[in-house]
């Protein structure tokens, strides 16, 4: 029997509709807070890496800053390509004709974990993967069992044992995590609300998600076991896509609390900081691994990769 959740879920273009269109289009923009400070790059420190313009999302950079990799939107298709930052050369990572999308960096740079969507009749079935950048490998982690679902947004845990990511395997879209060599998943939520794409903090200790438990979409934290959910932002607009920075001192996340989508960085007892202060739509924030921050905007007409450094 199909599984209703998934139906109102969409396929990856419908998703990504849902996590970027939803902040523009379905809200209205609040003025900015009172108290919230504002730290940003100077406009000439923001870094483009790509110039194609074509729809990006989930940019990652490699341990060693060396690499990036993204999704990238073309057509009808999203792929995931693996970008040298010194050359600029690029390549696919694979050959599958599925959509492939949120891939994330393994700590020690060797392989990726992944999600594929699948296609089935009139909806997606996405799984995660891990491949291992070598030989390209890949390996299934994460797979729907019976009833379609849907096992996306991974990251990796610091020692690279374990990983979490969501799954609507029990109907709601919860957080779970699992060992990368199997085993049974650890359910980490259970709410009716939708918890989303997780970061697990570089100390071990802290895994911060998305979730619109209290309403709007607010970053919120957790411990691996489950215990200790609390929330970190409390703003009256949506706030998504969590990072932490490689300190583990600050997380970066999207939100449209200004009127416009912009990243903010915010350390876990002070203010949001607006670091990108711009009229474009900024999105989907990755650190850099000598603490810049990386995201996705269309400042330049068509959506690129940037970086800039951030500066009081």
């Amino acid at each position: 029997m199909k599984n209703e959740k998934c139906k109102l879920r969409s396929r990856i273009f419908d998703v990504f509709i849902l996590h970027f269109s939803f902040f523009i289009s379905h809200f209205p923009f609040p003025s900015i807070p009172a108290g919230i400070s504002k730290v940003t790059a100077a406009e000439s420190d923001a870094v483009r890496l790509t110039n194609d313009g074509h729809l990006k999302q989930r940019p990652c950079w490699s341990p060693d800053g060396k690499q990036i990799v993204f999704a990238r939107h073309q057509g009808a298709t999203i792929f995931l390509f693996l970008r040298d930052l010194k050359t600029g050369q690029e390549e696919r990572l694979t050959t599958h004709t599925s959509a492939e999308f949120d891939a994330v960096f393994s700590p020690d740079g060797m392989s990726l974990l992944l999600s594929f969507d699948k296609t089935s009749p009139g909806q997606g079935d996405i799984e995660v993967y891990r491949l291992t950048l070598a030989d390209r490998k890949l390996m299934p982690l994460a797979t729907t069992q019976g009833a379609l679902s849907h096992e996306e947004s991974p990251c990796w845990s610091p020692d690279g044992k374990r990983f979490a990511f969501t799954s609507t395997r029990h109907g709601n879209q919860e957080l779970y995590v699992a060992d990368v060599m199997g085993g049974e998943w650890q359910r980490l939520t259970s709410d009716t609300a939708i918890d989303a794409h997780p970061s697990w903090s570089p100390d071990s200790k802290t895994i911060a998600f998305a979730t619109n438990r209290w309403g709007d979409l607010e970053i919120a934290l957790i411990n691996p076991d489950g215990s200790n959910l609390r929330r970190l932002t409390q703003s009256k607009g949506l706030d998504d896509y969590p990072a932490w920075s490689p300190d583990g001192r600050h997380v970066a996340f999207t939100s449209n609390r200004d009127g416009n989508l912009e990243i903010y960085v915010q350390t876990l007892d002070g203010p949001a900081k607006n670091v990108t202060r711009n009229e474009a739509i900024d999105n989907f924030p990755a650190w850099t691994s000598d603490g810049r921050i990386g995201f996705v905007s269309n400042r330049d007409g068509g959506f690129d990769l940037y970086s800039c450094r951030l500066t009081e």
